[in-house]
């Protein structure tokens, strides 16, 4: 619950179809900030009270700051199913690594003064692409007030409405396991701890 002393936030989420980016935007709202979920198609998006949404390319460093601006923060689950790219031709000739979206991302930020970023990826599955390393040699040489998280996306089978009522679910319920992780990140994002770190949830 957002007391006196907390302010109000805005979020942008890359990849808020999967299952945790709903179990973020459900603990972003309970606390009370705002949220813009970043996506391919406005219509697939039900907006309500504190969320909206934006279409924009997470690959292109120039549609990222169109749909970043005015943001407090930035939380990108790179591994979801549903972050938003080009279409057509566009995306044909766009390479879609972590390294490009670590590029877009750290070149779209502080074109319109965003300075805090949580970048979630499951670096597990990841590890032995090359362009990995590069990215993270990126990101470590930036002075943007950054956050990696190894986490997993886990799917995309949970809505809002999955992570709204939790009582009297064991603590092993994935749905308990991944809002508790969703918690965990929107501290780090309201009282940062850990910048310029990485930092590891499991379910």
């Amino acid at each position: 619950m957002l007391n006196a002393e907390t302010p109000r936030l805005k979020f942008a989420l890359y990849g808020a179809h999967s299952s945790l980016g709903n179990a973020l935007l459900c603990e972003l709202l309970s606390r009370q900030h705002e949220a813009v979920a970043l996506v391919d198609d406005l219509n697939s998006m039900t907006v309500r009270p504190g969320l909206r949404a934006k279409t924009g390319d997470l690959f292109d460093a120039v549609s990222v700051s169109q749909s970043v601006a005015g943001m407090d923060a930035v939380v990108c689950l790179y591994d979801s199913q549903s972050v938003p790219t080009a279409s057509g031709t566009a995306a044909a000739k766009q390479p879609h690594d972590l390294y490009q979206v670590v590029d877009a991302l750290l070149s779209g930020l502080p074109k319109v003064g965003v300075e805090r970023l949580l970048l979630v990826v499951d670096f597990s599955a990841h590890g032995g692409e090359p362009e990995v390393a590069a990215a993270l040699q990126r990101i470590a040489e930036h002075p943007l007030k950054w956050t990696l998280v190894d986490a997993e996306s886990s799917g995309e089978d949970l809505s809002i409405e999955d992570f709204s009522v939790l009582d009297g679910l064991e603590t092993d319920d994935r749905r308990v396991q991944l809002r508790r992780m969703a918690a965990g990140m929107v501290d780090e994002l309201e009282t940062p701890q850990h910048l310029h770190q990485q930092i590891h949830f499991r379910l």
